[in-house]
């Protein structure tokens, strides 16, 4: 399909700059959770970082680094690790380009956006470190102030309205940016990013009628409050249960350090028993050698005394 090629592409070039900025991962022998399905009906995808899709039930895990795709009856709601909530709308196709939830500055989450919408009900790394959140279109970058808020991209030759990048604040306030410019966008407004235009994001009049709601929007705005109440503890937990994960991991490592050295400790000791018997094997040869020397030596005496006789 070729607009899952192409999708792949923009975000792979899109998103070049944050993977750049980023610092190396330690290891890459476990994937990171972004977050977990708490809702999903429609015609909805994930694609793994290999491109390979799989249709998500509720209690699944989405990866870092993977992407949604959603058909035109298709909305999944994501309950993130750092205890927000991300709904992915109808018409949609985004990626989870970077995510790091660990309860530190470090925490980090970038979205990339290709075509539709998302509502979104930030958790802790939008709260503690907003620098770290950001959504980013093929024409602009999203960033937040701990919000309520829905990016909507709407691609060049779309039926749905001008083509750019949307942002709708319900709470809290976000801003749009582009290298002409940058607009603050508070709490019932909506901001534009023109899609090709040379000027800079704007505050728009009035929300754009492509900002429909879905079924499940009451749903979203009940959970803001729960979210935001939460969201200290959560990161607590997330602190806890990482510090003892950590401890664990050490645990193991040590029981592995303590076995690697008995097994050195073991063999040592077999090099050092095979060497004391080689030695042994040594000195009794040494020993055989010399009384086969004095016998013979004793020998020769006798072998001359009979030989004159």
């Amino acid at each position: 399909m070729r607009w899952v090629a192409s999708f792949f592409g923009w975000l792979v070039l899109a998103c070049a700059p944050a993977f750049a900025q980023a610092p190396a991962p330690a290891t890459t022998a476990e994937p990171v959770v972004a977050g977990r399905v708490e809702l999903v009906e429609g015609d909805v995808r994930f694609y793994d970082r290999a491109r390979r899709p799989r249709a998500p039930k509720v209690d699944d895990q989405i990866l870092e680094g993977e992407s949604i795709v959603t058909g035109a009856d298709g909305e999944v709601h994501l309950s993130m690790e750092d205890g927000g909530l991300v709904a992915v709308r109808p018409g949609s196709r985004m990626r989870i380009t970077k995510f790091r939830a660990e309860g530190d500055a470090n925490d980090r989450l970038l979205l990339g956006v290709l075509e539709g919408s998302f509502r979104s009900v930030t958790g802790w790394i939008a709260r503690y470190t907003p620098r770290n959140y950001t959504v980013r279109t093929p024409t602009a970058t999203i960033g937040v102030r701990g919000t309520d808020h829905e990016p909507f991209y709407i691609p060049e030759g779309s039926r749905l309205g001008e083509p750019g990048t949307y942002d709708r604040v319900n709470e809290g306030g976000t801003y749009i940016e582009t290298r002409h410019g940058r607009v603050e966008v508070e709490r019932g407004r909506a901001a534009f990013a023109h899609f090709r235009r040379a000027e800079r994001p704007r505050l728009l009049e009035r929300v754009p009628e492509h900002f429909r709601p879905t079924r499940h929007d009451a749903r979203i705005g009940k959970r803001y409050q729960e979210i935001q109440q939460r969201l200290e503890e959560r990161r607590d937990q997330r602190r806890k249960f990482l510090q003892e994960r950590r401890g664990k991991l050490e645990e193991k490592r040590a029981e592995r350090r303590d076995q690697a050295a008995e097994r050195r400790e073991a063999l040592e000791k077999k090099r050092a028993e095979r060497a004391r018997q080689a030695e042994e094997k040594h000195k009794e040869r040494r020993r055989d050698f010399e009384e086969r020397r004095r016998e013979h030596a004793r020998e020769r005496p006798e072998r001359k005394h009979r030989d004159r006789d």
